[in-house]
């Protein structure tokens, strides 16, 4: 796959221009690099990997079982000056690019995974004047799996969720103390696609530069939403347009077991309404098309012989999902995270979902346009997906 051939640094820059390129639409001119606070960090986090796949964890080459991980982060994150208007409104939130190697243990069984992510977070609360809680998350992708019982692919996607504690030493200096939650699987692309879920304590520094804006109290900040509140309904809503597509295997069962190991296209349109409610949250609803052909398969024959299958697929109707969700966003600078609960309108077949929710993320690229990357739950076990798309924002202004 193309994914797979991405050499490190290509993968790298390429997220990197992304980042620099989301900035400008902030700006009415690109903002100068000295006008940024740029931080680095490095740090090691061991974890413990939480039951999903027995075989996984009772793998035992060496009569070790893998019930462990570690992993060494490398990032760069940078915020926006207190006194822009974006640095105002968001004066703890920063982002960035971070890569980690993870071992968990057994390279031939595993492999050494290579994690590359984007990253966001801010302040939440102050204990001292030294001690502070944030939070944080990371989307990704990892690769040099080996393929195995637990994961079928050579990647997957990383997930994670984390609370920062931080000890502010001095302006330049910081200790990292963080509780992380990470998820990594392929989304349903290959089976089998057990995961693995990993609970870690990230242990690490971090060195501030150019933080002149940042070496004031930044938990002191005061600002207030005048500038939204003075918005009337109708300003305060915004209209989401997004077009997606993906992929993932299928599995099914008649009278036997079926697993097939190959890509079936999906795609789908979401048409959102958001209410700002401020600068940091959204909530609305959304109507939700999605068309997968992967859906409602049927074995109309097999071959003894070949030990094959002949497999059928029904109207495209029956593999069309239509449904209304409420949704709720956390927006912040560039990045918009989201989750959605929804109701299928129509069920045909055994493999629609009557119930289903949506992980979202949102990268502006322009002031009204987005990448969106996305993840569909359903009830129905072996029905999840990716959802890889662009989107439109339609506002008053």
């Amino acid at each position: 796959m193309v994914r797979e051939k991405l050499r490190l640094r290509e993968v790298i820059l390429l997220l990197f221009l992304l980042l620099l390129r989301s900035v400008e639409p902030l700006y009415s001119s690109p903002p100068p690099l000295d006008s940024l606070s740029h931080r680095l960090s490095i740090e090691l986090c061991p974890a413990y990997n939480l039951v999903t796949n027995h075989e996984f964890h009772n793998h035992d080459a060496d009569g070790d079982k893998l019930y462990s991980s570690l992993s060494l982060h490398a990032r760069y994150a940078f915020s926006f000056d207190n006194d822009s208007r974006i640095g105002s409104r968001y004066p703890t939130t920063y982002q960035g690019i971070g890569v980690a190697a993870y071992s968990f243990g057994d390279h031939n069984y595993v492999g050494t995974p290579i994690a590359i992510y984007i990253f966001q977070g801010a302040h939440i609360t102050d204990f001292n004047d030294a001690l502070s809680l944030g939070y944080e998350w990371n989307f990704g992708y990892s690769w040099g799996w080996h393929p195995n019982v637990a994961m079928n692919s050579k990647w997957n996607v990383l997930i994670s969720v984390a609370l920062p504690f931080t000890w502010h030493i001095n302006p330049r200096w910081d200790i990292l103390l963080i509780p992380d939650f990470t998820h990594m699987s392929n989304g349903d692309t290959s089976f089998p696609n057990a995961g693995a879920n990993l609970f870690g304590i990230r242990i690490g520094a971090t060195r501030l530069f150019n933080d002149q804006h940042k070496t004031t109290k930044v938990r002191e900040y005061a600002f207030t939403d005048t500038e939204l509140s003075s918005k009337t309904f109708g300003e305060r809503l915004s209209y989401d347009i997004i077009l997606y597509g993906g992929w993932r295997a299928d599995r099914f069962s008649d009278d036997n077991f079926y697993i097939i190991n190959k890509p079936h296209p999906l795609g789908g349109l979401q048409l959102q309404t958001l209410f700002h409610a401020n600068h940091h949250f959204a909530i609305g609803a959304s109507i939700d098309t999605q068309y997968d052909s992967s859906l409602n398969l049927y074995a109309t024959g097999n071959n003894p012989d070949t030990d094959t299958v002949s497999i059928s697929s029904p109207s495209m109707w029956q593999q069309t999902e239509v449904g209304i969700s409420l949704r709720g966003e956390i927006t912040a600078p560039i990045f918009s995270v989201g989750v959605g609960f929804g109701v299928n309108l129509f069920k045909h077949g055994y493999d629609m979902s009557r119930i289903y929710t949506q992980f979202s993320l949102k990268a502006f690229i322009t002031k009204r346009m987005f990448l969106y990357i996305g993840y569909r739950y359903n009830s129905k076990q072996y029905t999840h997906n990716l959802m890889y798309g662009l989107g439109i924002r339609i506002q008053k202004r």
